[in-house]
């Protein structure tokens, strides 16, 4: 039933999403679509859920193979993570930032797991980021900037930049930031 809600999606935007039309679309009857979802904002919620747990996902995995990696190494890992789901289906990822409406709650729990998770992989780099650092802080912005800028690269850089160049300056950046 969500993927005949991605396909509703791509084909006409959040508006076109209503339970007759995914239950038409899937192929099962309404009363399906209900027993599992009360209605379009439980769609929408499922969606977002979905994708944020790829993510979440592909970050922890990226964290655990990089737990010896440089600094550098760890960041440049993390950015690919966001790439990589981003990069799986670039119309669905544009579409469930711009079009699906988002739960406060889903995104800010993930935000909280992000943070713990870059908090964690930041940790075994303190030395190297100067012992007086606030951990919790870097960790923020840096998990934040990963995010939020990974979101930027893949589906709003400028025309004509390429995913490389982008992926290159926020790499610049982060570390740099990090390094201050």
């Amino acid at each position: 039933m969500l993927d005949a809600a991605v396909k509703l999606l791509k084909r006409g935007g959040a508006s076109a999403i209503t339970t007759n039309r995914i239950a038409e679309t899937a192929g099962v009857s309404i009363g399906s679509v209900y027993q599992y979802f009360p209605n379009k904002r439980a769609i929408f919620i499922a969606l977002h859920d979905r994708h944020i747990h790829q993510v979440d996902s592909a970050m922890h995995r990226r964290m655990a193979e990089s737990a010896e990696a440089t600094l550098e190494e760890l960041i440049a890992s993390l950015i690919d993570g966001m790439i990589e789901v981003h990069t799986i289906d670039p119309e669905l990822s544009d579409l469930l930032q711009a079009e699906v409406p988002h739960r406060a709650n889903g995104t800010r729990d993930f935000a909280l797991r992000l943070h713990g998770a870059f908090r964690s992989a930041l940790a075994s780099h303190a030395q190297e980021l100067g012992g007086r650092i606030d951990l919790d802080m870097r960790a923020f912005f840096v998990s934040n900037m990963v995010e939020a800028l990974g979101h930027a690269i893949l589906l709003r850089r400028p025309p004509g930049s390429s995913l490389s160049r982008a992926r290159a300056e926020l790499l610049r950046a982060v570390v740099a930031y990090l390094r201050q």
